[in-house]
């Protein structure tokens, strides 16, 4: 694909895309497959932060479970569906163990009513999806000898049974946002990495474009748009302060983590273990917050869902 600079200057477009991550490269793509003249803008290569340093997980929405945020499980469960049907090769099911302990919130009754009510929440999972594609099981409970056969080296005290349930495990993040941003461009738009927003522009309440300089060529240039949407992810907020549209920085930071182990995951099944920590957020809580271990390759993620 051709990066062409100068092209920014040449029209007023409709939409302007801040970020080449995930977020802005598929929004970019919507809004290019609408007929409308769209440019992304990445200040580094498209899908190089947080797209590509993340757990690489598709969520089908039982995060949202414990919020009772029912809107939200079906729109996780639409999308995970959506990218499974688009990028088959790209995206696949991935079972995940959620061993239970005892009989009380951390039992597997309790995962059991958690379960049934996400199934039912996401009936059609499968929507869509031709007989050639990877479909999405239902959510199911399992006893403690299958728990033990996949992971053996379990602590077996209290330990009475399990739950296993089906997120989806992204097989290549950067290339996923590139198909994206490729797409995008086939249908109009025009991408352009190395190019960082500096300000945004303003006539009154109303944000009228953007001052952008070539990281490559250390050149600057106003690009005027309709409409500007900012998705540059952690770095969002730091573009409104440079542009003096609020004050300072005020929304907190992210209770996430990522790590990469030395260690194979047996099966290619994922695994949830409760931490000392609890969402005090959550409605519904079978109690401590899970950290979760995901197989990829030769070593495990680790990190919180």
């Amino acid at each position: 694909m051709h990066r062409d600079w100068s092209a920014l200057a040449t029209h007023e477009f409709d939409v302007v895309v801040i970020g080449g991550g995930i977020c802005g490269a598929a929004t970019a793509w919507d809004a290019a497959q609408r007929g409308l003249s769209v440019a992304l803008l990445e200040r580094g290569d498209f899908g190089e932060a947080t797209s590509a340093n993340s757990l690489k997980v598709v969520h089908g929405g039982i995060r949202y479970l414990q919020h009772l945020d029912l809107a939200r499980v079906r729109e996780s469960s639409r999308e995970r569906s959506a990218l499974l049907r688009v990028a088959p090769h790209l995206v696949e099911p991935m079972p995940v163990l959620v061993p239970a302990f005892g009989h009380g919130p951390q039992g597997p009754e309790a995962l059991g009513a958690a379960f049934l009510l996400l199934n039912l929440l996401t009936w059609d999972r499968n929507s869509g999806l031709s007989p050639a594609h990877p479909t999405v099981p239902p959510a199911r409970l399992i006893p403690r000898a299958e728990l033990l056969q996949h992971c053996p080296g379990l602590e077996r005290r209290r330990l009475t049974g399990a739950g296993v349930f089906w997120d989806g495990r992204l097989l290549n993040p950067p290339r996923l946002v590139w198909a994206f941003v490729r797409t995008a461009a086939e249908a109009g738009a025009l991408a352009v990495n190395y190019c960082e927003v500096e300000a945004l522009l303003r006539r009154g309440d109303r944000i009228t474009g953007l001052r952008v300089a070539d990281r490559l060529s250390s050149t600057t240039m106003e690009v005027r748009a309709r409409l500007v949407i900012n998705a540059a992810g952690p770095y969002a907020e730091q573009l409104l302060v440079r542009s003096g549209i609020q004050p300072h920085r005020n929304i907190p930071l992210s209770r996430d983590m990522a790590l990469v182990i030395a260690r194979r995951l047996p099966n290619g099944h994922a695994l949830a273990l409760p931490t000392k920590y609890h969402d005090p957020d959550a409605l519904l809580s079978r109690g401590p917050r899970h950290l979760f271990f995901l197989p990829w390759d030769d070593v495990a993620l680790v990190g919180v869902h």
